[in-house]
């Protein structure tokens, strides 16, 4: 009697897996006919049932019921929790049973379901994007990332590695403040020379946003190294180097700046700047004429020539002030009053180009009054009261 029960109690045992397991055959079923709701109902009973839930069969159907849900509308995140499925199919593929046997049984399969199921990743990541759903559009394209590494899809499709989706990864990270992943993906994407001078500069930014200043240098010199002929990467770390206060190395990256594209004034412009920081007045006098004989219409060179005709003027004229013999004050006072002079036509065409701009009106007024140029005096007063 005690042998029957043991065998009625397999019996028993046996038909709940088969029943459980007929639980995946069900949902197919009903996936097949397009009735997805109905087939989540006996898909979900098969992932928490003991006899069903480490069958990696059951995570393939699953994918695939939440994969269309999500295509129908009817789950937001659907694709997202297909993705997940995948994921837990191939890691119970690999386990195998619970002797250790039927190691990778469903591998060809897996990774044929994979094929398709990029796309959807894809759409759902592109989607997601769109509005502004920015921490979903990362964990959609970083799971394709990961997908095309795993050896279910290189056995299938080979090694493959989708650039622009790298960058569109480092971008959504970018947009949503996810600071790891974005450096982790614009790293990526710069190794692999995707996304051009915009990757290094996105990066910048995301290091200004940060506040990590401290990878800010490294990051635009392996730009400039990467993608020579990008102004814009030689621009800000010139820019870097100025503001951080590293005038040599700032200067060293002008000069090829200015041996790569003669032709920009910007790069005049800059190293006028430098030497005018450092009180080499001759030098960045010929870099400012420099950038305004190709750019005659250059505001921030006009005006920084301007002002420093007028500090100069100062200058000379505290020179003349400290002098006791009147001939001699008379004759440095002219001298300054001819470099106030010298200003004058800088801020006038300066105004030309920007009406509005108060701090050259500023100095126009001051000159004005100083040369007793009245009627023109007047007219920049009322437009700064107009202001």
């Amino acid at each position: 009697m005690k042998k029957t029960v043991l065998f009625l109690a397999a019996v028993l045992t046996f038909s709940a897996a088969i029943a459980q397991n007929g639980k995946i055959t069900t949902a197919t079923t009903l996936l097949d006919q397009g009735d997805a709701v109905k087939a989540k109902e006996a898909i979900d009973a098969a992932m928490v049932h003991e006899k069903s839930k480490n069958n990696p069969k059951t995570y393939i159907v699953a994918a695939k019921v939440y994969t269309k849900l999500g295509q129908d509308g009817k789950d937001d995140k659907g694709i997202i929790k297909a993705y997940e499925y995948y994921q837990k199919a191939i890691e119970l593929d690999k386990k195998g049973d619970a002797k250790g046997k039927k190691i990778g049984k469903y591998k060809k399969e897996i990774g044929q379901a994979l094929l398709f199921f990029g796309n959807q990743l894809t759409n759902a990541g592109v989607e997601a994007f769109n509005k502004e759903d920015f921490a979903t559009a990362v964990t959609a394209f970083d799971g394709l990332l990961r997908l095309n590494e795993n050896e279910y899809m290189v056995e299938i499709q080979g090694e493959k590695l989708d650039t622009a989706i790298v960058f569109n990864t480092a971008l959504a990270a970018y947009n949503g403040k996810n600071w790891e992943m974005a450096e982790k993906y614009f790293d990526k994407a710069i190794s692999v020379k995707y996304g051009g001078g915009d990757a290094v500069l996105l990066m910048h930014q995301m290091y200004a946003e940060k506040g990590d200043s401290a990878k800010m240098g490294d990051n635009l010199i392996r730009g400039f190294e990467t993608y020579p002929e990008d102004n814009r990467i030689l621009t800000q770390l010139i820019n870097y180097y100025l503001e951080t206060k590293q005038n040599d190395k700032a200067l060293d990256y002008l000069n090829k700046a200015i041996e790569s594209d003669k032709n920009n004034p910007s790069f005049y412009y800059a190293r006028a700047v430098l030497n005018d920081n450092s009180k080499n007045f001759d030098a960045a006098l010929a870099d400012y004429n420099k950038c305004l004989e190709i750019d005659s219409e250059y505001f921030n060179a006009l005006y920084n020539l301007g002002v420093m005709y007028f500090n100069k003027g100062v200058e000379q004229m505290n020179v003349a002030n400290a002098e006791t013999d009147f001939k001699k004050f008379e004759a440095k006072k002219a001298i300054a009053e001819a470099t106030f002079k010298e200003s004058l036509p800088f801020f006038e065409r300066a105004t030309s180009i920007k009406p509005d701009e108060a701090a050259v009106l500023e100095s126009l007024k001051t000159l004005y009054y100083r040369f007793e140029m009245m009627d023109k005096y007047k007219e920049v007063n009322e437009k700064l009261k107009a202001l």
